[in-house]
């Protein structure tokens, strides 16, 4: 976990904690509720790189295909055209 937060620092997420450090300033210096809840979790999202859908579980995963794993076989497929 002490790992998540201190490495994968990106532009957006440094973006999110200014974001979110400045929500919680203007909770302390308006005492508005909705901004500190709304600063809490957007700085936390930030300290512990989690989105919407957690780790980096909404990006779409690398797969590696190798040439060994593709099939050589060439199967013909036929149509019907319908009229």
């Amino acid at each position: 976990m002490i790992n998540t937060v201190l490495t994968g620092w990106s532009f957006v997420r440094i973006l999110r904690l200014v974001i979110g450090v400045s929500a919680l300033a203007a909770y302390f210096s308006e005492h508005d509720s909705f901004m500190g809840l709304l600063g809490l979790i957007v700085t936390a999202q930030a300290v512990f790189n989690v989105g919407c859908c957690g780790v980096s579980s909404c990006s779409a995963k690398a797969t590696v295909v190798n040439s060994k794993e593709v099939s050589s076989d060439k199967t013909e497929i036929s149509y019907e055209e319908i009229k």
